[in-house]
């Protein structure tokens, strides 16, 4: 088509969003905690992890330092927003956006003699999305608005950790932002989720505890793959180990 024929009326939103997206919002705070860097030395004080792009800052005084997951072993501290001790450790482990191993921080969910249960958050994501419609006509030409918006995602993984130090990958949640609202939940935060092994768990427990968990699992409608839901999953295989 002859685009002179074509008048194409553009209207360019790079933010259409009601409010502002919660993932470009920084609601991390200071607390207290400490650091322990690779050559051995402890900083104790003020401390901040922000896992929007994996940057671990440390107040000493007036003065804000930055470290690398290279120059880390681990860290932790106490998050007053929910009332518990966070511990992350370093390990490495192949970057998914690059593909190259290297030192990477990793939260400790839960920790058990022969394996562990992990999390990492990837750094947010862009990506401008466009979407051309018609809109009307203008002096007898067919018209068309485009609208850009902007998508932000962040992908957390939760990762199996045996006692020898294997890493695998269990399970996948990504949240999506773009300004629009789920026509149903009317949220603006869309969430896709990807399990990876579904009988990775079963290698860490017992068969008959597994059992039991899929069955507790299905007794009260909740899905290995959605976060929450493991959650309570695992709260309840941490009860059956007291028994």
């Amino acid at each position: 088509m002859n685009t002179f024929f074509t008048l194409i009326l553009t209207c360019v939103s790079l933010l259409c969003f009601s409010q502002e997206a919660k993932l470009l919002t920084n609601n991390q705070e200071w607390y207290d905690g400490s650091i322990l860097l690779s050559d051995g030395t402890e900083l104790k004080g003020l401390v901040k992890y922000n896992d929007r792009n994996s940057v671990l800052s440390y107040l000493d005084g007036e003065n804000t330092k930055a470290f690398s997951q290279r120059s880390v072993l681990g860290f932790e501290f106490f998050d007053e927003s929910i009332q518990r001790q966070r511990v992350f450790y370093t390990i490495p482990y192949e970057d998914s956006q690059t593909g190259v191993k290297r030192p990477l921080y990793f939260e400790v969910i839960r920790e058990y003699k022969t394996f562990a249960i992990l999390s990492r958050y990837e750094p947010l994501e862009t990506k401008q999305k466009t979407q051309t419609s018609p809109g009307g006509s203008l002096n007898g030409m067919p018209a068309y608005t485009r609208t850009s918006t902007l998508e932000i995602s962040q992908t957390e993984t939760i990762f199996l950790m045996h006692k020898d130090g294997t890493i695998k990958p269990y399970f996948r949640i990504m949240n999506i932002e773009d300004g629009t609202k789920n026509l149903i939940t009317q949220k603006d935060t869309k969430t896709k989720t990807k399990m990876f092994d579904e009988d990775l768990l079963a290698e860490y427990v017992t068969g008959p505890v597994y059992d039991d968990l899929q069955r507790y699992a299905k007794e009260n409608n909740l899905k290995f793959k959605k976060k929450e839901d493991f959650m309570k999953i695992v709260a309840y295989y941490d009860s059956l180990r007291k028994e």
